[in-house]
């Protein structure tokens, strides 16, 4: 089996050479997935990643979670501690700001940590995914430490394209697994 790296190098690789049609139209069959399923509807509160570099689109989501009155949380990256911080948004616009990566996340001055107990869905970005829901992302650990302190009923939800999941990727013990992962082909279901 492959290493970790080279596999999330060749995937980003592809990944990043998307056709924007692709990933409008692709993102769109996902997020429909998503959104039809009684774990999205049940939920809340729901934790979504700001989508960048071709990753499965989130911005329409966002929009449709405030016009249902869901609560919706983002991260915001805290580099220095290597940790996530959920952040609850209103608006799009008015909250959001560029950071120095080039991703979408909240404004300091709105930044008020909610507890990760309180997120009943939590949608997760990856680079490479299996057919088992193990999830290799960019190698820092920062969504394995979030969702670690999760409420053991709050689902997980990875959103990706089919050439993102592999039939097996090198798994570890502290690596959390996603309870389903959604491309515009299928839906993934742990096996656990």
């Amino acid at each position: 089996m492959e290493d970790k790296n080279i596999i999330r190098r060749k995937i980003l690789n592809k990944r990043n050479k998307l056709d924007k049609n692709f990933v409008i139209s692709y993102s769109e069959e996902v997020i429909n997935k998503l959104t039809c399923l009684d774990e999205y509807k049940k939920s809340d509160t729901i934790m979504s990643y700001m989508s960048f570099k071709n990753e499965v689109d989130t911005f329409n989501l966002i929009e449709k979670m405030l016009d249902e009155n869901k609560k919706v949380i983002v991260p915001y990256t805290d580099i220095n501690k290597v940790e996530i911080i959920p952040v609850e948004i209103k608006d799009i616009e008015d909250n959001l700001t560029y950071s120095r990566y080039g991703y979408l996340e909240p404004k300091k001055e709105i930044i008020k940590p909610v507890d990760i107990k309180e997120i009943d869905l939590i949608l997760v970005p990856g680079v490479v995914f299996d057919k088992n829901c193990n999830r290799i992302g960019f190698g820092k650990g920062y969504y394995d430490k979030l969702l670690v302190n999760r409420r053991k009923d709050t689902f997980i939800i990875a959103l990706a394209y089919e050439f993102q999941v592999a039939n097996m990727i090198p798994a570890k013990k502290h690596d959390i697994k996603m309870d389903m992962i959604i491309t515009e082909e299928s839906i993934y279901k742990s096996p656990v």
